[in-house]
């Protein structure tokens, strides 16, 4: 297993589909959110995406893919590059051969959105078609395959692969170098991945440094250089913010209580995580927990 594969099992990262289909007229997509990041595919036609990120609205056409992480700038997509719709009076929704584009679009839902580990990523991603290399391509030809296929289960299994997106789309990040710090590019040094690999398998063992180092192959000096270099922190101190980021994803299922979750992590009382989630996030895991509940968004699809 490599550090990416465990950080994903950690995490247990899964998409909600918000809408797979055909829009026609002066369509609008407003997708911003401070929890979850969004991801738009467009499977046929074309639109302009809207944000200051860039100078002028970015034109999308087909096999186009653009995410908006939660530190992202307000942003919205549309079917003009000069304009952008007060509203959805003039958008209609349609069948995907009807519609003059058509789009995959859904979100994945972050336990602490706002944490270092993904604001290392970029704000807004673009991968063009042409792009996306072979992995990344065969996975968007197969979504767009199965929306326009209809068949049984389509919707469940776009969600699936759209779980699978998520990770191709760090890893093009990763090997395209579009980061400079943060955990994602400190995978990209072998020697301290091998000790991210091991902390993100089992983040409830009480590793030490000299653990730690063995694994990454590196000297005490060495090791803790790398963690600050790119993540700004001492290997245990990553290791404290790992767990918590595990803590914040537990806190968001259904029926899940601070008591439960803080077994679940092996602290022997409440009070005890409570005051290291608060260290490390910021707020105790009670307002966590209704920060999280009255900023999910509910999702509809449009038809």
């Amino acid at each position: 297993m490599d550090a990416l594969t465990a950080l994903a099992n950690g995490l247990n990262l899964q998409a909600k589909l918000a809408y797979a289909g055909g829009v026609c007229g002066q369509w609008l997509m407003d997708h911003n959110s401070e929890r979850s990041l969004w991801f738009h595919l467009v499977g046929k036609g074309r639109g302009w995406a809207h944000s200051p990120a860039w100078v002028t609205p970015l034109p999308l056409s087909e096999g186009d893919l653009v995410l908006f992480m939660p530190h992202a700038s307000q942003h919205y997509l549309s079917y003009s590059p000069t304009h952008v719709p007060a509203d959805l009076t003039g958008m209609r929704i349609a069948d995907w051969n009807e519609g003059e584009a058509g789009f995959v679009c859904g979100e994945i839902e972050l336990g602490a959105p706002q944490s270092p580990l993904w604001r290392a990523l970029p704000p807004q991603i673009v991968i063009r078609r042409s792009d996306a290399g072979d992995s990344l391509a065969r996975l968007i030809e197969l979504i767009l395959v199965e929306e326009t296929s209809s068949r049984f289960g389509c919707q469940s299994v776009i969600e699936r692969l759209c779980d699978s997106l998520f990770l191709l789309v760090i890893r093009h990040c990763i090997e395209k170098e579009l980061m400079r710090s943060g955990i994602f590019a400190a995978m990209q040094d072998k020697r301290l991945a091998a000790a991210l690999e091991a902390m993100h398998s089992e983040p409830w063992k009480q590793w030490t440094v000299a653990e730690l180092c063995t694994r990454a192959g590196l000297s005490r000096t060495a090791l803790t250089a790398k963690f600050a270099q790119y993540v700004d922190t001492s290997p245990i101190g990553y290791l404290a913010s790992w767990r918590m980021q595990i803590a914040a994803r537990w806190l968001m299922e259904p029926g899940a209580t601070v008591e439960r979750v803080a077994e679940r992590c092996g602290y022997e009382t409440a009070s005890a995580f409570s005051k290291a989630f608060k260290r490390s996030l910021g707020s105790s895991p009670a307002a966590y927990r209704r920060g999280a509940a009255e900023a999910s968004p509910v999702i509809e699809d449009p038809r």
